[in-house]
Formats: structure tokens, C-alpha cells, sequence
């Protein structure tokens, strides 16, 4: 409730005592003589009297001239007489100049000047002029805003009890303007305005006590100084008057006097006490109901644009009430509402714009009123404007968007909103799927009555979805919406009495429900129905009710009635076989899209069952099953693409469908599609692919998957590298008797990767995998055994887990293996057997074993000397980057030793090796480019390369430095 803030500046009318006190003498001058023109008289005294200098004269002439007053008015003449009095220091005369210089009357406006006359008046202690001059000062008119001087002049004026003074300075104490606010002094003014009449002052006086602002609220002074004012006929207070009796606010109820009391500020124009008056009569409140009398003083809050009016307005023309209905002046007024922000109205307009409401429908702009109200809080509109986007109705489908508004909705406890939201969370559809959510929101609807949402909750507590089962709770959830009329609640309801589902099997109960449902056209129910009366399953049998209803659920296209019927043919079941009808059945039953009757049917074309074999209607049928996500179909779709039975091969389609098939919780065909994304086989390469697949069937412990997620991890490929949960994930699978994943295991173990290093348990794992032929593991077995690391030293087990791994074609193996029967370490040196397995690990590009090989051809020890082949795999060796082969083969070329001497080159794979760190590398370019070897001279760069090799104390580049 706003206090009202008016100041006022006095005009002259209001401050002429001392005129009508000199007006008083003069006049008893002229009767005294028997005058009878007293004014005419009085102007000729005055004129004399003021043309020889007497300022109580020259004021009188003045305000006569103001006035016209026994003279034409003349306000210029006015000016010059209260000019010569003000000049001799009349005070009244100087206030009545400044009134006339600030509203340029009889002279050109002069606001400084009627602060100077104002401030001469003040100054002698003229009440109005000490008022005036505050105003002037508060407002900075005339002169520089000073509100401490107001306030000064202000209380100059009040202290002579100016009641506008008292007013205007309660003001400023009441907003802290210019001076600290001071409730209880502002409270003091105003009341001594009140008392004097001052209607603003009883006003803001009677918020006060209204509101308790400063003081105990007290509703009855608040009631007092409403009256006050209002009886002088203050508008704001009459208004507050009457909701203060229509309200009961510290006074007892009286419809009577709210309706007066609105009445009379409504006839004065106040849109809102017109609009609370149309109210009154609108809803008979008070006063008898008279619609019209209603649409009159809304019609007339309206066109002073109260929303609140125009929305009412527009309810009352789309409704015909108390009018004609008018839809298009129903749309005007809503709009004229909406455009001021009200909120209902912009959801009424969205209603019309929606849907068939006697005006063209816009999508568009439903959404965008819709939009408007929601952003208000309407929870109607945020319902709706939610619906529009959960269905894409008018506008792209966001269901983000719907989740927002109808959150927004449901928080303000809209039933159909809180249960749409279940729903959304439920499905994790535009939000994270979160059962336990959807559970609450359904509770929220349900509580309030929706009958959905008791279906929907009684669904969960059944399932035991976000919510622990409880079947009691379901039926009573079912039951209540039920008895609503519910069909899906009406249906679960007697499957849960049909089942003994958290109650009692009653099959009566359940043929009661289903009865209900099915005399509701509900086809399921129709369907079990039948079923029952087929077998006198809590009925009594009647094979012609089962066809009844069976039929009646069948015609309604009840699936799962078609395929029963279908089935029935089929094998003859209480009814002749006819294998042509049971395909009728399953046709008709696929065809809208039951993927039981589109695999039945499917089959049937595949094995020609009842009809002509047709392989390209079996894939049809199977397709359409596997799309609605039938496993078995999607299955052997993708093995009929697989393999091309029948139809074309086609690998992408098979890779569709193994997909399809691993989505739906295959495990093999989970781990396949890793494998095939892992390699981009028949794919494009996607390793980020690979690791969700393989997580997809590791989760549901595939071995084969574990071990390959913990590889993805071990090596960071397509995720993250984190060896924890490769170790996790090689354990899993290791555990099963993965190979693959043993080894790995036993490696990490064998490294601390990811674990505490463990020698121990890295030889069990390896033993693990190399019991089971894993060529890996038993090279890193033998590694174990060769070194004594985690295990007793046992070169002669060494020597047969190197044996087993290089039968298999490991390199590595083979190279060690290579290396004991050339030095003889747990086996009887075998030079032949040496070479054997060199050759066999360097034909597969191990550098060691060809730079072993190179040696023993090289040196000729135990096998026939070939510098030719020593030459060849020194090469192979250096190339891939062996540092001494690089040494030996840079040797050759700079003696030209089996070889054509070539320095150049020799200086080529000396400076590969001295790049390696090689120390004699290093030394040999040192020597060349000393002397200019087949280079040329470079002394600083010979330097260079013996400390190299100096740092890394080769003795004889040390000496060459000391040179």
C-alpha cells in the first residue's frame, strides 16, 4: 500500500490575510461615509493612498488588480502594486511577487525571482512563503536543490501550523529525503496535518498504522484516518477503505460499505476499485449478481487498462456471460491484458490460439503467449508451453526444454506436470534417467488425485522401479485410479488379482475388472477375457464368449488377440487347423507391427510353413521384428546378411545388426563389434567405439572383452590411459582363464604398472598363460626363470619355457633361446642351434637376434665364417637402429673389409651411432675429421666428438683431448 507523496506550492488565493484585513479597514472607511460602491470606492482610496507611497495600499491596489476587483483584472498592474509595496518590505506583498514570478503571471516567468521575494517574505516569517521557499529548495527550482534548507523552511512553515508544510515535511522525515529518517517525527507531522484536515497526511498517516511502519499496527487508527480522509474525498483512501471492509482487516466484514466505499472511487475513475466492483457484482458478493452491471465497470477498468479488468473481460465475451459471446472481442481484450504483462491473460490467449475457440489457430503464437505467462510462473502455462515442446507441437520437438517447463510447473504442485515429469525422468527422455525422481513426481501428481499418475506410480511400486516392489502398494494405487475409470488401472488391476501379485489370487476380482475394462472397449482386457472364458480360468468356460472377445479385441487391432487367434489356427487349438487363417492372423497382427506376429510370419515364409517358401519376405518380416528390437530376429537377420542365405550379402547391414543385437545386452555380439571398430574391419577405425562395446560385454564378464577393455586402458587407445582399472579389468578376465589376460596380468605385476610390483604373482600369472601355449607369457616365464626374479634361478627351465614360446614364432624368444645355445647358459652350447633360432627371430625383424647373427657370421665361431651375410644383417641391425651394428657396419666401410671401402658411408653409420651415444662411434669421427678422413678437416667438430667420447671415459678419446 503506497503512502501518497503530493507537495504544494500555496497560491495566493490561500494567503491574503493580511489583504482581507486591510480590504476590512478600507471598506469601513467608504460605508461609514454612505457609500453603496464600496469597491469602486475602496479602488480610488487605495490608488491615492498607494501613489503617495503607502505600501499597505500599494499590496491592496495589487491584489485588486490580481483579482478585479472593483477594477478590470490586470495582472501587469498587479505586478507594479505588489512590486512598490514588496520594495518598501511588506511582507504579504513580497510572497504574493514571488507566486507571480514563479507562475509567470502578469510578468515573463522568473524563478530566481520568485525565490528572491519568497525568501524576503520568509525571512519576516510569512508561513507560506516559508513554506514556498522549501518547495523551491526541495525540488531545485530557481535555485540550487538544497534539501537541508527544505527541510528548514518546511519547519519554519509547519511551526506556524501550515498543514501543507506539516505534510511535505513529514514526507521527507518519512523517506529520509534531506534529513535522517525519523518514522516517529514524520509521524508527528502528519498527524498534526491530519488533525488539521489535511486528507494526503490522514492518508499516509492511516498506512502507517495499516502497515505498523514505525509503530504497532493498529488496524482501527488505520480505519480511523482512512475515514478521515476518505470522507474529504481522498480517492486512495477510499479504496483502501473498502478492501479494509470487504477483507475484515481490523474491522468486522461489511460488503455493504466495501461496495459504498468502491462505488465512490469508481465514479471518480479509479480502474481498480472499478475492477473490484465489477467483482462484487460479478460473483454476487455482497450484493444480488447482475452480469451486466459487472461487464459496465469491468468495460470501464478496462479502458484504463487494468489487466486484471481486460483478462475478466475477455473471459466474460468468450463465455457469453452477461453478453453476447464474441470471440474476437474476447481475443481483444485478453491481448490488451497479455501486452501488460498478465500472466493470465497471456495463458487465456494461448488457450484460444491453441485450439478451436471460434478464431483461426496459431501455433505460433500460442507458444509465444504461452511462453510469456510462463516465464511469470503460471503453472497452467508452463504445463502447456511444456506439453508443446515434449510433442513438437508448433515448434521443433526440444524435450530439454519440456523437462524445464514442466519442472517449473511441478514445483508448483500442477498434477498433470508433476506427472509428465515422472514420465521424463522415467524414460530419461531431455533429462538423465533417474527412476527414483520419476517415482517422486508421480507421488506428488497421484496425491492430488490424477488418475494417471496413480497409474503411473502404481506401475513403479509394482516393478520395483526407482522405488523397492511392493505390491500392496501398487493394487491400492491401482485400485484408486481404477475407481476413477482408469483403463490401463482397471487392466493391471485384474492381472494383479489374476496373479496373486501382493494380494490373494481372486480370479472373480480379476474377471471384474477385466469385465470392466472390456466393456470399456479396452482390447487387452477383451483379450484376457476371452482367454479366461477359453479355459473357465475363474469363469465359467464358454468357448463362444472366448471367441467373442477374442474377436472384439482382434477388430479393435488388439495384437496380442490377432496373434492368439493366429496361433489357434495354427495348431488347432479348441478350433479346426487352417494354416491359411493363422496367416491371416499373423499378417494382419505384423502388419501393425506386433514383432511376435512379424517373427511368426517371417518364419513361416522361411520354412514355407502353410504358404510358398519366399526367403525375400522372410528377411521383410524379420526386418520389421528385428527393428521393433526382437532379438531373434535381429539376430538371424544379421546372420542372413551374414552369410548371404537366400538374399545378397551384405556385411554393413550384418554389422546393423549384430549392433542391433548388442544393444539389446548381447554379449558376443558386444565383444565382436569391439573387435571390428578395434581393427576397422568392414568399419571405419573408431577405438573410442571399441572401448564402449568391450566395457559393454566385459560388464557382463565376457573374458574376451575384459581383457581387451584392460588392454584399451593399459595403453590408453580410445580412453584414457589408466592402469588401475587395466589391471581391474586383466584381473576380471584373468580370473575366467583368459589367457591373454593372465599374461598381461602377470606383466603388470611384473612392472608394477598400475599395481605394487610383485615378482611373485607376475611368474603365477605368467605360468597361468603359459600353461595354456600363450607364447607371450611363456617368454616372459622363461625371462623369470633365466633371471631368478620371483622364482629360484632355473636356467634349464628358462631354456624349455624359451623352447615352447619359440616353436610358437616369438622373436624375443627365439632370440634368447639363440643366445643360450651360443653361450651354452642351461643347455650344452649348440653354435648350429644358435643360428637356427637367430635366424628365425631375425627373419621376423628382431634387431638383437640379426646383430647376433651378423657376429657368429662375422667371427666364424662354430658355423663357416660369411662376411657377405655378417655384412647383411649388420645392415638390417642398423637400420632399425642398433647402435653397435651401426659401429661394426661404419668398421666395414672405412676398411673395406668383405666390402668395398667407402668412407663416406663409413662416416654415415658412424655418426648414426655416435648420435646413439656410442663412445667409439664417437672416438672413430673424431679421428676422421681430425685429419680429414674421407671428410674434410673439421678440427672444432673432431673436438666435439672426442669429449663425447671422453665424457663417457673412452680412455683413447681422452688422450687425444690432452693433445
Amino acid at each position: 500500500m503506497n503512502k501518497i507523496i503530493n507537495v504544494y506550492l500555496t497560491c495566493i488565493g490561500n494567503t491574503m490575510k493580511k489583504i482581507l484585513s486591510s480590504i476590512v479597514k478600507t471598506l469601513k472607511k467608504t460605508l461609514s461615509s454612505g457609500e453603496q460602491k464600496k469597491y469602486e470606492k475602496a479602488f480610488d482610496i487605495c490608488t491615492q493612498e498607494a501613489m503617495n507611497g503607502d505600501s499597505d495600499a500599494q499590496f491592496n491596489l495589487g491584489h485588486m488588480y490580481y483579482n478585479g476587483e472593483g477594477i478590470e483584472q490586470d495582472k501587469q498592474k498587479a505586478v507594479y502594486w505588489f512590486t512598490k509595496a514588496a520594495e518598501q518590505g511588506e511582507s504579504y506583498a513580497q510572497n504574493n511577487l514571488g507566486n507571480m514570478y514563479y507562475n509567470g503571471e502578469g510578468i515573463e516567468q522568473n524563478k530566481q525571482k520568485a525565490v528572491y521575494w519568497y525568501t524576503k517574505a520568509a525571512e519576516q516569517g510569512i508561513s507560506s512563503a516559508q513554506y514556498n521557499l522549501g518547495f523551491m529548495y526541495n525540488n531545485g527550482e530557481g535555485i540550487e536543490q538544497d534539501k537541508q534548507k527544505a527541510v528548514y523552511w518546511y519547519t519554519k512553515a509547519a511551526e506556524q501550523d501550515l498543514i501543507n508544510a506539516q505534510y511535505n515535511l513529514a514526507l521527507m522525515y518519512d523517506e529520509g529525503d534531506g534529513v535522517e529518517r525519523d518514522i516517529q517525527k514524520a509521524i508527528e507531522l502528519y498527524a498534526k496535518s491530519a488533525e488539521l484536515g489535511q486528507s494526503d497526511a490522514q492518508y499516509n498517516l492511516a498506512v502507517i498504522y495499516d502497515e505498523g511502519d514505525g509503530v504497532e499496527q493498529d488496524k482501527q487508527k488505520a480505519i480511523y484516518w482512512y475515514t478521515k480522509a476518505a470522507e474529504q474525498g481522498n480517492p486512495e483512501a477510499q479504496y483502501n477503505l473498502a478492501v479494509m471492509h470487504k477483507y475484515c482487516e481490523g474491522i468486522e466484514q461489511d460488503r455493504q460499505k466495501a461496495l459504498y466505499w468502491y462505488t465512490k472511487v469508481a465514479e471518480q475513475g479509479n480502474p481498480n476499485a472499478q475492477y473490484n466492483l465489477a467483482v462484487m457484482y460479478d460473483e454476487g458478493d455482497g450484493i444480488e449478481q447482475d452480469k451486466q452491471r459487472a461487464v459496465y465497470w469491468y468495460t470501464k477498468a478496462a479502458e484504463q487498462d487494468n489487466p486484471d479488468a481486460q483478462n475478466n473481460l475477455g473471459f466474460i465475451y468468450g463465455h457469453g456471460e452477461g453478453v453476447e459471446p464474441d470471440n474476437q472481442k474476447s481475443v481483444y481484450w485478453y491481448t490488451k491484458a497479455a501486452e501488460q504483462g498478465l500472466s493470465n491473460a497471456q495463458f487465456n490467449l494461448a488457450l484460444m490460439y491453441s485450439g478451436d475457440h471460434g478464431i483461426e489457430q496459431d501455433k505460433q503464437k500460442a507458444l509465444y503467449w504461452y511462453a510469456k505467462s510462463a516465464k511469470q510462473g503460471n503453472s497452467n502455462a508452463q504445463y502447456n508451453l511444456a506439453v508443446m515442446y515434449d510433442e513438437g507441437d508448433g515448434i521443433e520437438q526440444d524435450k530439454q526444454r519440456a523437462v524445464y517447463w514442466y519442472t517449473k510447473a511441478a514445483e508448483q504442485d500442477n498434477p498433470g506436470a508433476q506427472n509428465n515429469l515422472g514420465f521424463m525422468y522415467d524414460n530419461g527422455e531431455g533429462i538423465e534417467q533417474d527412476k527414483q525422481k520419476a517415482v517422486y513426481w508421480f507421488t506428488k501428481a497421484a496425491e492430488q488425485g490424477a488418475s494417471e499418475a496413480q497409474f503411473n506410480l502404481a506401475i513403479r511400486y509394482h516393478k520395483g522401479e526407482g522405488v523397492t516392489p511392493d505390491n500392496q502398494k501398487a493394487i491400492y494405487w491401482f485400485t484408486q485410479a481404477a475407481e476413477q475409470g482408469y483403463l490401463d488401472a482397471q487392466f493391471h488391476l485384474a492381472l494383479m488379482y489374476y496373479y496373486g501379485e501382493g494380494i490373494k489370487i481372486d480370479k472373480e476380482k480379476a474377471a471384474f475388472w477385466f469385465i470392466k475394462a472390456s466393456e470399456q472397449d479396452y482390447p487387452d482386457a477383451q483379450s484376457i477375457l476371452a482367454y479366461m472364458y477359453c479355459n473357465g480360468d475363474g469363469v465359467e468356460m464358454d468357448k463362444k464368449k472366448a471367441e467373442y472377445w477374442f474377436t472384439k479385441a482382434a477388430g479393435r487391432s488388439c495384437l496380442d488377440a490377432q496373434l492368439s487367434l493366429a496361433n489357434m489356427y495354427k495348431y488347432g487349438d479348441g478350433i479346426e487347423q487352417d494354416k491359411y487363417k493363422a496367416f491371416y492372423w499373423y499378417e494382419k497382427s505384423a502388419k501393425q507391427g506386433n514383432p511376435n506376429a512379424q517373427y511368426n510370419l517371417a518364419v513361416m515364409y522361411d520354412e514355407g510353413d502353410g504358404i510358398e517358401q519366399d526367403k525375400q519376405k522372410a528377411v521383410y518380416w524379420y526386418t520389421k521384428a528385428a527393428e521393433q528390437g526382437d532379438l531373434y530376429a535381429q539376430y538371424n537377420l544379421a546372420a542372413i546378411y551374414d552369410e548371404g542365405e537366400g538374399i545378397e550379402q551384405d556385411k554393413q547391414k550384418a554389422l546393423y545388426w549384430y549392433t542391433e543385437a548388442a544393444e539389446q545386452g548381447c554379449s558376443q555380439a558386444q565383444y565382436n563389434l569391439g573387435n571390428r571398430y578395434y581393427s576397422g574391419e568392414g568399419i571405419e577405425q573408431d577405438k573410442q567405439k571399441a572401448v564402449y562395446w568391450f566395457t559393454k560385454a566385459a560388464e557382463q564378464d565376457n573374458p574376451y572383452a575384459q581383457n581387451n577393455l584392460g588392454f584399451m586402458y593399459d595403453n590408453g587407445e580410445g580412453i584414457e590411459q589408466d592402469k588401475q582399472k587395466a589391471v581391474y579389468w586383466y584381473t576380471k578376465a584373468a580370473e575366467q582363464g583368459d589367457s591373454d589376460a593372465q599374461h598381461n596380468l602377470g606383466f603388470m605385476y611384473d612392472n608394477g604398472g598400475g599395481i605394487e610390483q610383485d615378482k611373485q604373482k607376475a611368474v603365477y600369472w605368467y605360468a597361468k598363460a603359459a600353461e595354456q601355449d600363450n607364447p607371450g607369457a611363456q617368454y616372459n616365464l622363461a625371462v623369470m626363470y633365466n633371471n631368478g626374479e620371483g622364482i629360484e634361478q632355473d636356467k634349464q627351465k628358462a631354456v624349455y619355457w624359451y623352447t615352447k614360446a619359440a616353436e610358437q614364432g616369438h622373436s624375443n624368444a627365439q632370440n634368447n633361446l639363440g643366445f643360450m645355445y651360443d653361450n651354452g647358459g642351461g643347455i650344452e652350447q649348440d653354435k648350429q642351434k644358435a643360428v637356427y633360432w637367430y635366424t628365425k627371430a631375425a627373419e621376423q625383424g628382431d634387431l638383437y637376434a640379426q646383430y647376433n647373427l651378423a657376429a657368429i657370421y662375422d667371427e666364424g665361431e662354430g658355423i663357416e665364417q660369411d662376411k657377405q651375410k655378417a655384412l647383411y644383417w649388420y645392415t638390417e641391425a642398423a637400420e632399425q637402429g642398433c647402435s653397435q651394428a651401426q659401429y661394426n657396419l661404419g668398421n666395414r666401410y672405412y676398411s673395406g673389409e668383405g666390402i668395398e671401402q667407402d668412407k663416406q658411408k663409413a662416416v654415415y653409420w658412424y655418426t648414426k651411432a655416435a648420435e646413439q651415444n656410442d663412445p667409439e662411434a664417437q672416438y672413430k669421427l673424431g679421428i676422421m675429421y681430425d685429419k680429414g678422413d674421407g671428410v674434410a678437416q673439421d678440427k672444432s667438430l673432431a673436438k666435439e666428438y672426442f669429449k663425447q667420447s671422453c665424457d663417457q671415459r673412452f680412455e683413447a678419446a681422452c688422450e687425444e683431448l690432452k693433445k
